[in-house]
């Protein structure tokens, strides 16, 4: 256990100093407040002796940020804390996969491989990310990745407890993030393919009775998700798979209009060359481990070659980028990676002190590359709460304001009244203003005409400046507020608060 154990301070060890030298709360974007929120929310209400509330995603990572909650306390550092701990966990999880992937071969191939996969996935820079967002990336992949092992193990021992435990941990990461659901596909046959070589110790009825056994085990915890109806499954709504979208470079969903630089497709190929994902000095090493695989036991073959293979072929069919969504495939890279450096250094043993070289030179330029990633994330959440300090000082407390994109970080750090464009319709619209409280707005324009024309933020935005009348009165970077002149025809015109003042 010492090599896991090093392997998971390491990881801790490289996400706390991130958090000392960036200070970062986790919340960023939109869907880390939402996140946050409706966990608070879901405490609240099983406190109180309520159902669960509805909500866009699965319910697994929200349950995980309650548990959190109960020892931190009520607060957005117990989502973190969470996010930090799967996160790096996930290191000595890559390490136990490709142990147990090399086991039979040599006990020692077998540490050296999961060494350099673990250190791998301890310092690439998206792992990082996710690692200390309140986001359900990390708890998800933690759990998708110790269901990998028990698979491989499962397929060396052929024990049931071993075969319940992976039902068990992979319908945890399937509610956690739903794209999981698809390792269903790769874990069958890697269990199918273990049946078949101990057939003889298996037989139909033994057979029958594990499969029973696994299908209640997940379908008891993914079942009961899915028995709020529509309420979790947002994301699998509005996913809109299509396989011609992996050579598209221009989709629309809906978060609106985009032209990406690439193909979904060769977007999705990039974790295998890029430094936050696979720094490219290890691209020789991930070809040698594939090409390695072969060597390998067929039920491990068809897990690690299947389970990135799966993903991909979806991801690559759905109608946007993303390059965290990617970290659903990253554990199995990491393990070719750790595969192939064993695989050099057994059959050139002249290379050795080169093998180590290359790898502790790519692993300081993934870690050097990390720090970047970091800084640039960390620089934008800063700039997000730029945005919100400006408004909120130009503002009497309180006030109303109609905005998007900024919504939930205005929500969560000021007292201001928040109403989002991308729910509202000028109806909607109409109805608020008719009181004539005064009301102001605040958008990046340039953003909603070029992203979201004809959609519901830009049409809401294009009625206000029309309908309601809209006069500006500060710009900061993007965004620009303005006061709506017009609260409906019986309303007067609005004043421009003294206290407020034009600057750029």
């Amino acid at each position: 256990m010492k090599l896991p154990i090093l392997l998971f301070c390491v990881a801790l060890g490289v996400r706390l100093a991130a958090l000392v030298v960036w200070p970062f709360d986790g919340l960023y974007g939109q869907d880390a407040y939402d996140y946050y929120h409706y966990a608070v929310s879901l405490r609240e209400s099983l406190a109180q002796g309520g159902g669960v509330p509805p909500f866009f995603w699965p319910i697994g990572y929200p349950l995980h940020i309650v548990a959190g909650q109960l020892i931190i306390g009520m607060q957005p550092s117990a989502g973190q804390a969470v996010s930090v701990i799967a996160g790096a966990l996930v290191a000595p999880l890559t390490y136990a996969l490709a142990h147990e992937a090399l086991k039979l071969t040599d006990p020692r191939r077998a540490r050296r491989a999961g060494l350099v996969a673990g250190l791998v996935v301890a310092v690439a820079g998206q792992m990082l990310i996710s690692s200390i967002s309140i986001m359900s990336d990390a708890t998800g992949l933690a759990w998708a990745t110790l269901s990998a092992w028990l698979v491989v193990r499962y397929a060396r021992t052929l024990r049931p407890a071993t075969l319940a435990l992976v039902s068990l941990t992979l319908s945890l990461a399937v509610i956690t993030r739903w794209v999981f659901g698809l390792l269903v596909l790769p874990w069958s046959l890697a269990v199918g393919l273990a049946w078949r070589r101990g057939w003889r110790l298996i037989g139909w009825q033994r057979g029958i009775a594990l499969g029973l056994m696994a299908c209640t085990i997940g379908g008891s915890i993914v079942g009961a998700q899915l028995l709020g109806g529509d309420s979790h499954t947002g994301d699998l709504q509005v996913v809109g798979w299509n396989p011609a979208n992996a050579f598209r470079s221009e989709v629309i969903n809906t978060d609106g209009a985009w032209r990406y630089a690439l193909p979904i497709g060769l977007f999705y190929l990039q974790p295998l060359v890029v430094p936050s994902y696979v720094f490219p000095l290890f691209i020789p090493l991930w070809l040698a481990g594939l090409a390695a695989l072969s060597r390998l036991d067929a039920p491990v073959r068809a897990l690690l070659i299947g389970w990135p293979l799966v993903v991909y072929m979806f991801l690559a069919g759905i109608a946007w980028q993303n390059p965290r969504f990617a970290l659903a495939f990253f554990p199995p890279l990491a393990v070719w990676v750790g595969v192939g450096f064993d695989r050099v250094w057994e059959s050139r043993p002249a290379w050795r002190k080169g093998l180590v070289g290359l790898a502790a030179i790519a692993l300081v330029g993934t870690l050097a590359w990390s720090g970047r990633v970091v800084a640039n994330f960390a620089h934008a959440k800063a700039a997000d709460l730029a945005r919100v300090e400006r408004v909120s000082s130009r503002l009497p407390g309180g006030s109303r304001v109609i905005t998007f994109g900024v919504s939930l970080s205005l929500d969560h750090y000021t007292d201001l009244e928040v109403i989002d464009l991308y729910s509202e319709s000028p109806e909607s619209l109409s109805d608020r203003l008719s009181d004539c409280v005064s009301a102001f707005v605040y958008v990046d324009v340039e953003n909603l005409e070029r992203q979201w024309r004809g959609l519901s933020p830009e049409v809401n935005y294009r009625w206000l400046r029309e309908e309601a009348g809209l006069e500006e009165v500060d710009r900061f970077q993007d965004y620009t507020l303005y006061s709506v002149t017009r609260n409906g025809a019986s309303c007067t015109r609005i004043s421009q608060p003294a206290r407020l003042t034009s600057s750029s």
